[in-house]
């Protein structure tokens, strides 16, 4: 489940031009970007010249003051590299906090290593990095480097404000091109202009942006990228490796991706033959597109190796048959080949996978992939494949891909839009059921069955691969409580579509219930307190989003002792707004005391202006919780 393209595009630095006369001294940056910032772009540049559809060269200064510690990691630089892209000179420098140069970075110190990500196992993707200077802030550094691409499937995008809590103070984009070369750009929150001017034969296009103050991340905000300016440059015609290809609308980019695949879903005649008898008796395509799916788990493994094109372009079916391994484009491609060969349709897809990753921007054509998975039409419900993971549940995405767009190849080789699996949450549930019996000394002892399904099916499902004794760790870890002994444990899972695990705990607390005096206290929530506020702000600017909903209900029998009677217990209490829903009922039924607690949480996009009864409302969450119910012996 990890990267399959190795793109320009991710070298997107904040850049700079700076005269040589200039004067680093902190004391000369405005105070109003140093407020809420680690680090200070103070002067930008980033050049593209683009000579044709496979030929590119790019020329970057930047210079940056690193203000505070927490700023360290915008003191290195990272510059990938590969076939296609050669790194032709890099330079660098540090100054102190006066503007003083303290040294100029000697060659040795750049270092040159594999881009290796823990799972590749062939790559041809390398780096170029210098680590960060053996200095205390503040400080400043200046690098200077340029590169050359020998084809071209997408260029590097501008993103000034490479992060929260990074003012700049200034920053250029500069793009030059024949007149005969067409590319396309797409701005957003950037308030001045695209400036064009006729050199001759070429065009030179130029953005440029000035004290923009740092911004500081806010909960529950959206990405970065949403929030600060921004250009995208994408070409129309592109070549990359004797690969033609157009990317003025998502058709004819899925066509190029059509045209890696062709000829390479042919499998051995064993394979086709053992697929058939497979799925003989099944009577659907939904059970045949299952039984393949399961049959490529159990065979394959996800090892990533990434040569040249091949980080585009998928292996062959037979090798990946012969071999039981692949990358996510080999395994979702073979995929699609054994469905293939029992005649059930299905697309291969190009999808911007992660958890928190930011939209695939639909209205500008253009490389923005990480991952390739595979979908298959089932009447109006089409199902979701995600190959590379052997544990994975059949048609489940989870987190990893759900409620996106991506680009489907169609049956006529062409690039579709399509919107991946989105769980509402009504699926999204965490079922707990506790029953408890507490001592006269505070003591609790009890069974607790919790049932995890959907996407909070992910909060346990890692769980199940590891040994018992991690597993046990693991469980200690999710529950923290003083005094606590988890004296058996089991989980049950259930592969549907919406998946669930059922977890069974056998367990134990000493002095739960804390005494004093004559008094016995027992806070009921025992696992699913809120122990978290949203943070203060005065002024909210950005967007409140919750990604995802899910439901939470907890239902908390506890037998009392006979000796006691209760004093107080807390009132009811239940709350809806426009966030989700919030009760909390407790109620003594003959000896034994019942709570009850109900959390639901909707998915949303909220203005600023809600934030602070965003607020309100986990304060409420967050006292409730923690309410104690106090008793006294008889």
């Amino acid at each position: 489940m990890k990267r399959i393209f190795v793109v320009i595009y991710i070298l997107t630095f904040n850049f700079v031009s700076f005269s040589q006369e200039t004067n680093y001294s902190i004391n000369l940056i405005p105070d109003s970007l140093k407020e809420n910032a680690d680090v200070v772009v103070r002067y930008s540049n980033q050049e593209l010249s683009i000579d044709n559809e496979a030929h590119a060269v790019l020329k970057i200064k930047e210079i940056k003051t690193i203000l505070k510690k927490s700023g360290t990691k915008h003191a290195y630089l990272v510059i990938p590299y590969s076939k296609f892209i050669k790194i032709k000179s890099i330079k660098g420098k540090i100054y102190d906090k006066t503007g003083k140069l303290i040294r100029k970075i000697k060659n040795k110190e750049i270092i040159d290593i594999s881009n290796y990500d823990g799972f590749s196992l062939y790559t041809d993707n390398r780096l170029k990095l210098i680590r960060k200077p053996v200095q205390d802030p503040p400080y400043t550094v200046e690098y200077e480097y340029e590169m050359s691409f020998k084809g071209i499937l997408s260029f590097p995008s501008w993103h000034p404000v490479s992060d929260y809590k990074v003012s700049v103070q200034n920053s250029i984009l500069k793009i030059s091109s024949s007149k005969t070369y067409d590319f396309r750009t797409k701005s957003a929150n950037f308030k001045g202009e695209k400036l064009k001017k006729e050199l001759g034969n070429d065009i030179l296009y130029s953005w440029e942006i000035n004290n923009i103050k740092a911004i500081e991340e806010e909960d529950f905000s959206e990405s970065i990228e949403n929030l600060v300016p921004f250009v995208l440059v994408a070409p129309n015609d592109f070549k990359l490796d004797n690969y033609k290809g157009n990317a003025e609308n998502w058709s004819n980019f899925g066509s190029w991706i059509n045209t890696l695949n062709i000829g390479r879903n042919i499998l051995p005649e064993e394979t086709v033959a053992k697929i058939k008898q497979l799925t003989k008796n099944a009577k659907t395509d939904k059970e045949k597109t299952k039984i393949v799916y399961e049959y490529m788990q159990n065979k394959t493994r996800y090892v990533n190796i990434s040569l040249g094109i091949g980080g585009w372009q998928p292996f062959k079916a037979e090798e990946t048959d012969k071999s039981g391994y692949g990358d996510c484009k080999a395994l979702s491609f073979y995929t699609k080949s054994l469905l293939d060969a029992i005649g059930v349709k299905s697309h291969y897809v190009l999808i911007k996978a992660g958890r928190n990753t930011s939209s695939l921007k639909t209205n500008f054509p253009s490389n923005q992939f990480n991952h390739a998975t595979l979908c298959v039409p089932n009447n109006k419900d089409t199902i979701w494949l995600e190959c590379t993971s052997q544990t994975v549940p059949f048609g489940f995405i989870g987190t990893f891909t759900d409620d996106r767009d991506a680009i489907i190849i169609d049956e006529n080789g062409k690039g579709k839009l399509a919107h991946t699996t989105a769980y509402p949450e009504k699926v999204n549930t965490q079922i707990r059921i506790a029953n408890f019996t507490v001592d006269n000394a505070g003591n609790i002892l009890g069974k607790v069955d919790t049932k995890y399904s959907g996407l909070q099916y992910e909060n346990v499902n890692r769980y199940l691969v590891l040994s018992k004794e991690d597993q046990n760790k693991k469980l200690d870890e999710r529950i923290p409580i003083p005094n606590m002994k988890i004296k058996n444990f089991s989980f049950d899972e259930k592969k549907d579509l919406i998946p669930s695990i059922n977890e069974k705990l056998e367990l134990s607390i000493k002095k739960y219930a804390s005494e004093s005096s004559s008094r016995i206290f027992l806070v009921p929530n025992i696992f699913n307190r809120k122990d978290y506020i949203p943070k203060k702000i005065a002024n909210r600017k950005s967007n409140i989003i919750f990604r995802r909903g899910y439901i939470d209900v907890d239902t908390i029998k506890y037998q009392l002792p006979k000796n006691v009677k209760i004093e107080f217990i807390p009132k009811n209490i239940e709350v809806e707004t426009i966030f989700g829903k919030y009760s909390v009922k407790t109620q003594l039924i003959n000896n034994n005391l019942v709570y009850v607690r109900k959390l639901s949480l909707h998915k949303g996009c909220f203005p600023p202006a809600d934030y602070n009864d965003l607020r309100k409302f986990y304060q409420t969450i967050y006292k409730n919780d923690k309410n104690s119910i106090v008793f006294v012996r008889k």
